[in-house]
């Protein structure tokens, strides 16, 4: 065999390579946020020098950098004089604010309720906050408006377009 076939054959191969073969396409990597952390049906406890703050809860949730994802959420604040209760089908928080989405309900101690379909509550300053419309009841006593901001450490309410039905007693007896 003369060493020019060899050459040929060589040539041939790596024109055949060079035409029918083509280079992968590649992806380029989503730099999506990633959780530095994935919880399932997880409870975490806050506690300071004066005993437990509060309590946060969820069936799946995702911490990342700055924030905290929780589906299911159920926060309860045990920080003011009356313990208050949110929970949620989610939330997110971050810096000491709870933003909840889906079915939010603020239950506290002395029977007062609130639900809506969202809202935000300031773990610092105890206020609640909803944009969306909502429904507000103790006992017999029932208020409805189209928002919300609820001051929990004054107990002071301020809403818009508010409908209330309200049970007046005088010396425990039904006026």
């Amino acid at each position: 065999m003369n060493i020019n076939f060899y050459f040929i054959y060589i040539s041939i191969g790596l024109a055949m390579i060079y035409l029918f073969f083509h280079p992968m396409k590649l992806e380029k990597f989503n730099k999506s946020e990633i959780a530095q952390l994935e919880l399932t049906n997880f409870t975490m406890y806050d506690l300071n020098q004066d005993g437990l703050k509060s309590i946060f809860s969820g069936t799946k949730g995702y911490r990342y950098v700055n924030r905290y994802e929780v589906f299911d959420i159920n926060y309860t604040d045990n920080s003011e004089a009356l313990i208050a209760n949110i929970t949620s089908d989610f939330g997110i928080y971050k810096n000491h604010l709870v933003s909840m989405y889906g079915d939010l309900v603020y239950t506290r101690a002395d029977g007062l309720t609130y639900k809506s379909d969202d809202g935000n509550y300031n773990q610092k300053t105890g206020f609640l906050r909803t944009e969306s419309k909502y429904i507000s009841y103790r006992n017999n006593d029932r208020i409805t408006g189209d928002s919300l901001v609820y001051d929990s450490k004054k107990g002071h309410a301020t809403s818009k377009n508010v409908s209330a039905i309200y049970e007046i007693t005088n010396n425990s007896e039904k006026l």
